[in-house]
């Protein structure tokens, strides 16, 4: 069995452990709260584009009075009384188009419509997005997919099909003539109220663990470090140090240095343990004192 370390050793090696494993905490609880910040930021653009997908939805179609440059894509085309025309939008090429206009212009959040059952290019599912269909179609109760990838962090939110989408994706006999002649009958039909009909899919710059360090380097942090070093310099002064120089006193008292002071608070005074263990270290130098002028009283008789 090798030699035990000192106390001063051991006190270190604690402190030591316990603030790497604070770090360690420390560092968790910063991973689950960008984790959870941006899921909340990616569940907000997600609800704006349910909210808007419903309401054209519930409306049947957006007319415009123009096509803006970009975007000349409609569903349908009625002529108006001034000779002009109105373009309708369903909720999908609606939902396309806000999302080429938006993501335009976005700094952070990104945001697309996607499903495994595309009826346009653009709308073809990433692996990403993919996974996140697939996942939502074999768990009913799923809310949503994240993850982390190449400093990007995805969120995926399910879209399911309501009674006023079976106009469009229910039955192919049922459905409008424009819609037969824009898309064919073959896609994306079949549906029924409930079903998964595709994913809100949302990137956002994942904040790294670097960035949130940086944000919390500030004077209040750096005080609050020094105040735990010095809380931890106290305690090595009231209990370390005093243990070492306890130990030591003891060994000079056990050589036979009987002036050796303990400076210590009387016992009566303080509920400190090591006051009593100096009191008692001194009770048992008084013994040594008297013992020895016994002997030296015996000596000489």
């Amino acid at each position: 069995m090798g030699r035990k370390i000192s106390i001063p050793l051991k006190f270190l090696a604690v402190f030591t452990l316990t603030m790497l494993l604070t770090a360690g905490a420390f560092m968790t609880t910063l991973s689950s709260l960008r984790t959870y910040t941006a899921r909340h930021e990616a569940g907000a653009v997600a609800d704006q584009v349910l909210a808007f997908r419903a309401w054209v939805s519930q409306t049947g179609m957006v007319w415009v009075r123009k096509l803006i440059p970009g975007y000349h894509d409609f569903l349908s085309r009625e002529n108006a009384a001034d000779g002009g025309a109105f373009y309708g939008k369903n909720p999908a090429l609606a939902t396309r188009e806000l999302s080429m206009i938006a993501n335009k212009e976005a700094t952070r959040a990104f945001f697309r419509v996607t499903s495994d059952d595309y009826r346009h290019e653009d709308n073809i599912p990433d692996e990403f997005e993919a996974s996140a269909i697939k996942a939502f179609k074999e768990d009913k109760l799923l809310e949503f997919v994240e993850r982390h990838e190449d400093g990007t962090y995805r969120y995926a939110r399910p879209i399911l099909v309501q009674q006023e989408c079976l106009k469009c994706h229910g039955n192919s006999e049922d459905a409008p003539p424009v819609v037969i002649a824009k898309y064919g009958s073959e896609k994306a039909f079949g549906y029924k109220v409930g079903e998964v009909r595709g994913v809100v899919s949302v990137s956002l710059p994942a904040v790294g663990v670097r960035e949130v360090l940086k944000s919390l380097v500030n004077p209040w942090t750096l005080f609050f470090v020094l105040i735990i070093f010095v809380i931890n310099l106290l305690f090595i002064h009231s209990v370390v140090i005093r243990l070492v120089r306890l130990t030591r006193s003891a060994e000079a008292i056990a050589a036979g240095k009987l002036d050796t002071e303990l400076i210590y608070t009387n016992p009566s005074e303080s509920n400190d343990e090591l006051d009593h263990l100096y009191h008692a270290t001194n009770l048992l130098k008084r013994s040594l004192i008297i013992l020895f002028k016994r002997l030296d009283q015996q000596g000489k008789r």
